[in-house]
């Protein structure tokens, strides 16, 4: 069977199926944003990875060193985020192409130190390595949580409602001007959506007040699409969800060049991903005080649906009441046409 019969989540399904944990060490192996492990009774241990590779996370003919390597970072923080946690540790692996320079590399090295400072975090070791045609950068991270702050994808229970930090559809909307950069747009609609593809902002003190709050269920942060995230949250937690589309929260300039590009404005914030915001869930009797830990964070929160019994499914409710069943939307590396085609 070639990979992209099979999709990328169904493969790591396979891949992970007889992995071995030792339950006194590992509280979450694999299944959840970050792996958390057992340092002490009063603090876990956050562990993820991420890697990006030119041409398919990323291309230089848009992107600089720079921003690559700031993005690199971003990208591991924000599933610490997702867990609650604070990123703390890191560790840099590269595969360089002989065709870049010395100068290159000092300038991806720039991003990488200047996005680890944003969030406070020490870069304490890697591995170099000669690739043979393509910038490969790979980024591990450890973050710190108390028990009782950590949280779980798996916690969503029916009743609860659904909020996301921010806009959606940003991203996406920042990749096409990108791969088009033809197109007549406002340059300030423009700057905005490009800056949220090539400089995107993690997160991390939303999602360290969530955790703090104890209040929040279940929560994601959305790299691989708001469909794709709520996927991951019904799985976990054996449930459904119903998302008003009206309710999705979406800037103007993204619709403004939708519109001007014929482009599918909802398709982009349902599905484009990359927006590192948060997903999460919240019994009602916490919300007010979730909006107002965030309101007084200055993180904006928007109410978009609700958790359902599993029974129901995953559902888009459109403008006229009509539900669209959906199951899953977000970017799969095997079973989709690569991002940057």
């Amino acid at each position: 069977m070639k990979l992209s019969a099979l999709g990328e989540f169904n493969l790591i399904n396979i891949m992970t199926r007889d992995i071995l944990t030792n339950p006194v060490e590992v509280v979450m192996g694999i299944g959840d944003d970050a792996a958390v492990l057992k340092v002490s009774p009063d603090q876990w241990l956050l562990f993820t990875t991420d890697m990006l590779i030119e041409e398919v996370h990323f291309s230089l003919n848009w992107a600089s060193f720079f921003q690559v390597g700031a993005k690199a970072i971003t990208v591991n923080v924000s599933d610490i985020a997702a867990m609650g946690g604070k990123a703390a540790h890191a560790v840099v692996s590269l595969g360089l192409p002989e065709r870049l320079s010395v100068e290159n590399i000092e300038e991806l090295y720039s991003g990488l130190r200047k996005a680890a400072l944003d969030y406070n975090i020490n870069i304490v070791g890697g591995d170099v390595v000669k690739s043979p045609a393509l910038l490969i950068l790979n980024v591990a991270l450890l973050g710190l949580v108390e028990p009782e702050h950590v949280i779980f994808r798996s916690g969503a229970r029916p009743g609860n409602f659904i909020y996301v930090t921010g806009c959606l559809g940003t991203s996406a909307a920042g990749l096409y001007l990108c791969q088009h950069p033809e197109v007549q747009i406002p340059e300030s609609a423009r700057g905005l959506v490009s800056n949220t593809f090539l400089c995107p902002r993690a997160q991390s003190t939303a999602g360290r007040l969530l955790g703090e709050s104890k209040g929040v269920s279940a929560m994601e942060d959305i790299s691989d699409g708001l469909l794709g995230e709520l996927a991951k949250i019904c799985q976990a937690s054996k449930v459904g969800c119903r998302i008003k589309l009206k309710d999705v929260p979406v800037a103007e300039e993204v619709r403004l060049i939708a519109s001007r590009t014929k482009n599918d404005l909802f398709k982009w914030a349902l599905s484009g991903g990359e927006d590192f915001e948060l997903v999460f869930t919240v019994a009602p009797p916490d919300t007010i005080k979730i909006q107002e830990i965030l309101n007084r964070a200055g993180v904006g929160c928007h109410l978009i649906g609700e958790i359902v019994p599993a029974a129901q499914g995953m559902a888009v409710e459109l403008p006229d009441s009509t539900l669209l069943p959906v199951s899953f939307e977000g970017y799969d590396h095997f079973a989709y046409k690569e991002k940057l085609e």
